[in-house]
């Protein structure tokens, strides 16, 4: 089975397209303009079976679009819970960028320099995924 999780926002959103077994086929940040063309993209290149959504911001209109969108391909679309998604998905994006200077100075003392929705869409695929 082949996931596609959003974190939805107001202006970007965060994707990521996980296998059952959680390994991260591919992530990125897009603007909401490109919601659906990235969509069906997606779905069509790497067989998703099952959309999940952040139930937080921007989630009931993307619930809404995607559903309607992807129900000739016979996509799934749920929703989940969002709750300190964001948060973890923070300490993951500067975990996993921790090089040079950055290993020295503690994580809660950093902040991102890019948007990391695509590293909340990896906490919400393995949400889904844990059910």
């Amino acid at each position: 089975m082949t996931i596609l999780a959003i974190d939805p926002g107001k202006c970007k959103f965060g994707y990521a397209v996980m296998t059952a077994e959680k390994q991260v086929l591919q992530q990125g940040t897009a603007e909401v303009s490109r919601l659906c063309p990235l969509a069906q993209k997606l779905v069509a290149d790497f067989s998703v079976q099952t959309v999940v959504i952040g139930d937080r911001t921007g989630g009931n209109s993307f619930y809404a679009l995607l559903a309607t969108t992807l129900a000739a391909a016979g996509v799934e679309v749920r929703k989940i819970g969002e709750d300190n998604s964001s948060r973890e998905g923070r300490r993951r994006f500067l975990e996993a960028n921790r090089q040079g200077w950055r290993r020295l100075i503690p994580l809660g003392l950093q902040s991102p320099w890019r948007p990391y929705d695509d590293y909340v869409a990896v906490v919400l695929g393995e949400r889904f995924l844990r059910r």
